[in-house]
């Protein structure tokens, strides 16, 4: 291919941005002079366009370089168990990269193939940051928009409603807010790039399952508006435990070196109540960091006592464990005793005598000299109702507490 055909097809392309067909046309036209299938993505490796069946929109191209001095761009392409030559070709404005082209081509004329690349990897830039520039543009009244609903600055349902038909949100049906926070994030650092593959990666799932959110990031947060698609609470629980469950595997493949928290506000009815679920979806992410592993998908409406206790003053939270448990905890430090993992395990196990005395490989009867100890350190009555429930409240404050009691 000689210096005045690659022009003739740079001018081509450019004639197909200025037109406006986009990244597809851009493909589209550079399979007809490559006849070999192409595949161009973003920045984050997602298809943007394609002609190979292998590689679907919003699918992921996963790459390894075995390029040679002779052909530096050529790589092995996997999807799946499948492994495809080609030939990658990045796009760069101002050195920002903005994506890659990549040529399939298992026996190809490689100095065509390169010199051909080139030339449209720079018509591929200049498509890719029109419709960055246009994203931004849009992004900007989103965001405001996305604000005002987020925090309840919107005091009209039909405003909400109407607003949000711009860019074809139907508010008026059932929804819920999802928070996705990766762990010690960075904002002022190298995070924040982590962050857009963060949005990509929850953006590709919910296309995969068919799903059409509202969808925004924020410093460290990505929010989903996930609107309601089946008929019953515990059926739509059931789907979105599948739909996160999804972007914390692609997410742990994506990013391995961050932890992906989240949590998942209550369903609402009225467009007005958005900022609620939005609420509730940030104490459920709070409280899915300090359960852990107790709480692998943090529901608000799950969380039960552990909610109210969160929200409560602080200082009346550790005044109560103090009191309720305070005594214990000290004749514990004294005696270098373990009433206090006795009791919490007790507790744990339903005050079953027998249960308790086998998961903790005591006794029976030692066990009960442990809580007749316990109930005379305590000055309390383990057959108590009211005790027990505010022994277990107790060992609630301390787990959910424990950052703020250790001061």
């Amino acid at each position: 291919m000689d210096i005045y055909e690659v022009q003739r097809v740079q001018s081509d392309l450019l004639k197909i941005v200025a037109e406006g067909a986009g990244v597809t046309g851009i493909a589209e036209a550079l399979i007809k002079v490559t006849e070999a299938p192409v595949v161009v993505t973003n920045e984050f490796y997602k298809v943007l366009a394609s002609s190979h069946e292998d590689y679907p929109r919003n699918s992921f191209v996963r790459s390894s370089t075995i390029g040679t001095e002779k052909n530096p761009g050529l790589c092995q392409v996997s999807l799946g168990s499948k492994m495809n030559q080609a030939y990658v070709f990045p796009s760069f404005i101002k050195n920002e990269l903005l994506g890659f082209l990549f040529v399939f081509s298992e026996t190809p004329n490689s100095a065509d193939i390169q010199t051909l690349g080139e030339a449209v990897s720079l018509v591929l830039a200049v498509q890719l940051a029109k419709e960055k520039e246009f994203s931004l543009t849009e992004k900007t009244y989103i965001d405001a928009f996305m604000f005002d609903l987020l925090y309840g600055n919107i005091e009209s349902g039909e405003d909400i409603i109407s607003r949000g038909e711009l860019w074809g949100w139907d508010l008026s049906r059932p929804q819920c807010v999802i928070v996705f926070e990766l762990d010690d994030y960075d904002y002022f650092s190298g995070d924040r790039k982590l962050l857009e593959v963060l949005f990509d990666s929850v953006q590709a799932v919910m296309n995969e399952m068919s799903e059409k959110p509202i969808l925004t990031k924020k410093k460290g947060e990505v929010i989903a508006i996930l609107f309601k698609s089946k008929d019953s609470k515990q059926e739509q629980r059931e789907y979105t435990k599948l739909l996160v469950d999804k972007i914390k595997s692609l997410v742990q493949h994506r990013i391995p070196s961050k932890v992906l928290r989240l949590g998942i506000g209550r369903i609402y009815k009225n467009a007005k109540d958005v900022f609620r679920s939005y609420q509730e979806a940030k104490v459920a992410l709070e409280l899915g960091k300090l359960m852990d592993s107790r709480l692998q998908t943090p529901f608000f409406i799950k969380l039960g006592l552990a909610r109210i206790l969160y929200n409560h003053d602080r200082h009346e939270l550790a005044e109560l464990y103090k009191e309720t448990l305070g005594e214990l905890e000290r004749y514990d430090l004294q005696h270098n005793t373990d009433f206090m993992k006795t009791l919490e395990t007790f507790l744990a196990h339903r005050c079953d005598l027998k249960e308790t005395a086998k998961v903790s490989f005591v006794h029976p009867n030692t066990l009960r000299y442990r809580l007749k100890k316990i109930e005379e350190i305590l000055d309390v009555d383990l057959d108590d109702f009211d005790t027990k429930l505010n022994l277990m409240v107790a060992f609630k404050i301390k787990f959910l507490k424990k950052a703020e009691l250790d001061k």
